[in-house]
């Protein structure tokens, strides 16, 4: 078992790694609903086009199960969220006046609730009918609830672990939707 100064210093390490991970996620999601919200529900044009935009909805819903999935359920030498938490359990000194035992106990246990609705997710195919957003739904409510719980766990453990803050804010390079200012295909 490593002491606590060693402990801190590896927790620190693999909590910045899943927090970078869980950053993308987060602008990720922004991202796909900035998509939804600002260009396809504004376009008549694009609800109608099925084949491309439910392949879009199909693919994020699967991408982003999987991501969360690995992020929360990883062993080995992956990085791993609950691992980390697993492993503070073992220096409860840590937590002292910072996390009460059952808050503690509470954030592990939505990170496993997290985690089994994903698992009862993950695997599922769907069907060009089954990618419209009511039938993504159950999806997407799965995956923002463990983004969440994610976003919150790590922002309030690395503050325990690291006495510092976590920055996991969303963030772009540009403006993410330029790509549909300008016409795709010239007119012939």
């Amino acid at each position: 078992m490593l002491n606590e100064k060693q402990f801190r210093e590896r927790a620190k390490v693999e909590l910045r790694h899943v927090g970078k991970q869980v950053a993308s996620l987060a602008t990720d999601r922004d991202i796909y609903w900035k998509l939804e919200r600002d260009v396809i529900a504004q376009n008549p044009k694009l609800q109608n086009t099925e084949a491309f935009i439910d392949m879009v909805r199909g693919a994020y819903a699967d991408a982003m199960v999987l991501r969360a999935l690995h992020l929360l359920d990883s062993e080995g030498g992956e990085s791993s969220l609950r691992r980390v938490l697993a492993q503070l359990a073992d220096y409860p000194q840590l937590l002292h006046d910072k996390a009460s035992d059952r808050e503690f106990s509470d954030d592990r246990a939505a990170l496993e609730q997290a985690a089994a609705k994903l698992k009862g997710l993950h695997g599922t195919h769907f069907a060009h009918h089954e990618r419209t957003p009511a039938a993504l739904a159950a999806h997407h409510a799965a995956i923002d609830q463990a983004i969440d719980a994610m976003t919150s766990t790590l922002k309030t453990y690395y503050w325990v672990i690291a006495e510092g803050h976590l920055d996991l804010d969303t963030k772009y390079a540009g403006d993410p939707l330029t790509i549909f200012r300008f016409a795709w295909i010239a007119p012939q």
